[in-house]
């Protein structure tokens, strides 16, 4: 280990040239300027021995601010944030993934204005992992991308957590995310990771638009996953992809399985939010958050068939909990007392989404 230098061990000495740095630094000779705000209360970070170890901050920068910019891109802040992360080599690179996105957004409304807007970004192929086998000059050293990470820095324009809003306005925005990521779904492009977290937005002329965010674990239909990675966050996958054989990675991950993720997103919120904030004390769920898969699985089970007719939701979101209730209808269908009921994409989103929303709707007109 010795033999090893700082940054064959990871550490990119661009962001910190000496202990407890904190100032502008300059990238790509000289071309681009980042003051990173890394003390900021404003920053977002996932801990872990293992993972991407995804950091997002604020973040200034004059050369990135005075960018022209795609007509295609209606978010209207000036404020800019940085993500870096470690993902795994062999995936395909979220700024490829959402190049792809892009196209569509110019054809598609549901996804025009509904995507995060990428303002450039940074792959640091020094820091690959891959590096430390090889250096240490280990047997499977050959091998050594695969299951290997790199740095990737990205700059975004900054969103607003959809989890600030209540009422009418949190469900509408819910639902732009749903025809969003419907409509990528079925243009190849699969989201794979639907989250609260990932459920962003801003606001234009008065409304509210809603943003499918974060696309690390997205994958195209064409190529199928790559990687090692397990796609998703435990307390919001569908059920069936919590078993033990999809945990292994032998069940096809379908159009319902992100479907059923919209509706355990719409449920959390109603939940454990009020009035715009996440509730101080005795939120529901909670433990799901420390749970692993397998006994997740089972707190979900029970939530659906036993608990979910006790739960009461917090004052703002009564109006989206009707539609809650309407929606487990649907999961409870697909899911008999033995195995998983798959179905086709366009039935997945007539039955688990679609209908409730347009009972919810036709109730609406009615009062």
């Amino acid at each position: 280990m010795q033999r090893m230098g700082y940054e064959q061990w990871g550490l990119n000495r661009v962001f910190e040239p000496e202990p407890g740095f904190s100032g502008k630094v300059m990238i790509e000779d000289g071309q681009i300027d980042l003051e990173l705000d890394v003390k900021s209360k404003g920053r977002v970070t996932h801990f872990g021995i293992r993972g991407r170890a995804t950091t997002v901050f604020p973040v200034k920068s004059e050369a990135l601010s005075g960018l022209q910019r795609d007509a295609c891109f209606l978010n209207e802040s000036p404020e800019l944030v940085a993500k870096l992360y470690w993902p795994e080599e062999t995936r395909q690179s979220e700024p490829d993934i959402l190049n792809e996105v892009y196209k569509i957004a110019q054809t598609d409304t549901d996804v025009r204005g509904h995507v995060p807007e990428l303002v450039w970004f940074r792959k640091f192929k020094e820091t690959s992992t891959s590096k430390i086998r090889v250096a240490l000059g280990l047997k499977d050293a050959e091998r050594a991308e695969q299951g290997s990470r790199v740095l990737y820095i990205i700059v975004f324009r900054k969103l607003i957590p959809i989890t600030t809003l209540s009422g009418e306005e949190f469900l509408a925005a819910w639902w732009q995310v749903v025809k969003c990521h419907r409509a990528l779904w079925k243009r190849g492009v699969l989201h794979r990771d639907v989250s609260p977290s990932n459920l962003m937005g801003y606001h234009l002329r008065g409304q509210f638009i809603a943003v499918l965010n974060d696309y690390d674990l997205s994958s195209f239909r064409r190529d199928g996953p790559r990687g090692l990675e397990r796609t998703g966050t435990v307390p919001f996958m569908a059920v069936d992809l919590l078993s033990p054989d999809a945990m292994a990675g032998k069940v096809e991950h379908l159009y319902a399985h992100d479907a059923e993720s919209l509706i355990w997103v719409l449920t959390w919120v109603c939940l454990r939010y009020k009035d715009g904030e996440l509730l101080s004390k005795n939120r529901p769920l909670e433990e799901w958050l420390k749970l692993d898969a397998i006994r997740c699985r089972k707190e979900k089970n029970d939530f659906r068939t036993s608990e979910l007719s006790t739960m009461c939701p917090s004052g703002s979101h009564a109006v989206s909990w009707e539609v809650v209730g309407k929606c487990f209808e649907g999961i409870d269908s697909i899911y008999p007392s033995k195995g998983y009921q798959k179905l086709t994409d366009e039935l997945a989103f007539q039955l688990l989404l679609e209908g409730p929303m347009l009972e919810h709707e036709s109730r609406r007109r009615t009062y």
